[in-house]
């Protein structure tokens, strides 16, 4: 079986990847900056690795004897764009020197984004061979951060997977959604038109990774030494796309009760936002809503298309979303989180 290194292992995604790596009788390493934090990662079976992506020292450790690198760290929130630069783009830049210089350099596998394509039209779900045009401060860096890996295309086997709205077990940015559908019954949706949206839930999320690290398509290097990013790029989604209104009915009916989208002027979504970012920068902490993150809620929708990675590498999804939205809401009842 391979050996894997996940980077942001505590994280939502992270946590649950390696539960899956180790689910599938895996060797697992966890680049992690605090022991404490990781330790049910150990208990789980994984090795801890000490170390942050921009401590180049510590990433060439981590990386030595692994096969697979699974990138899954990054900044989603920040005051200044700055921020994102620094743990985003010379983030990941850091990590693909380390595999290059590896003895044996591994599979490199960078968890993007479908912010850093861009939203979608309406009727037109994004395509990996779309031209990339993000809109946030958060998809310009990870679409940076994606042609920072690419330039080691020759040197390190690189794929890229964009996954869009992600929920499941441990997720903070949807629970909101949940405890806000719980307390008031109803669901603020951006807008009087369709917000067409896709999601994926983060145990799906996790099998496509390994489909992507076992069997994707790498980024290759063309002559003129530019990569082309859509070749080793996938897209992932479930079943099916919802409207945003859809989302708070589905996080409602898991919830055993019934709520209303209320349609809302996009002003009142701006107002709120510099609201909040206003009291993240009091508080010293970015919030999960902030300025940044309302220029991608009042896009005309984030919808996109995975037949390529369901025609490439026979992707599936093992459960539709009623179930995949009553699992999450079992387990944040189950760990007192609503």
């Amino acid at each position: 079986m391979p050996r894997s290194l996940v980077t942001g292992a505590t994280g939502f995604v992270g946590s649950n990847l390696v539960a899956h790596l180790l689910g599938l009788g895996q060797q697992v390493r966890c680049l992690v900056r605090d022991m404490r934090r990781a330790a049910p990662l150990e208990s789980l079976g994984a090795e801890l690795s000490l170390g942050e992506l921009n401590d180049p020292s510590s990433l060439g450790r981590a990386v030595e004897g692994v096969d697979i690198v699974y990138h899954v760290a990054g900044r989603v929130r920040a005051f200044r764009s700055q921020q994102f630069i620094t743990d985003n783009v010379e983030g990941t830049r850091n990590l693909a020197v380390a595999c290059a210089e590896g003895s044996t350099p591994p599979g490199l596998v960078v968890v993007s984004s479908i912010a850093a394509g861009g939203p979608s039209r309406p009727g037109y779900p994004r395509k990996e061979s779309d031209e990339d045009r993000p809109i946030s401060a958060y998809g310009e860096s990870k679409l940076a951060a994606e042609r920072a890996a690419a330039k080691f295309a020759g040197q390190v086997p690189v794929s890229i997977i964009r996954p869009p709205i992600i929920f499941g077990p441990a997720d903070r940015a949807s629970l909101a959604i949940f405890r806000g559908v719980q307390w008031t019954r109803i669901h603020p949706v951006p807008g009087f038109r369709k917000f067409p949206v896709s999601l994926v839930h983060v145990f799906d999320l996790c099998a496509a990774l390994v489909r992507v690290a076992e069997s994707g398509q790498r980024v290759p290097v063309l002559e003129n030494g530019k990569a082309c990013l859509a070749t080793g790029t996938y897209h992932v989604a479930s079943e099916r796309t919802v409207g945003y209104g859809e989302l708070g009915l589905l996080a409602a009916q898991s919830l055993g009760f019934k709520a209303i989208a209320l349609p809302t002027p996009k002003a009142l979504f701006w107002m709120v936002g510099g609201l909040a970012e206003l009291l993240g920068q009091i508080r010293r902490k970015p919030g999960l809503l902030n300025l940044d993150k309302i220029r991608e809620a009042v896009a005309p929708g984030w919808e996109c298309s995975d037949k390529k990675i369901r025609a490439e590498l026979d992707y599936k999804n093992p459960a539709v979303l009623e179930e995949r939205f009553a699992e999450t809401a079992a387990w944040y009842r189950e760990h007192g989180w609503i």
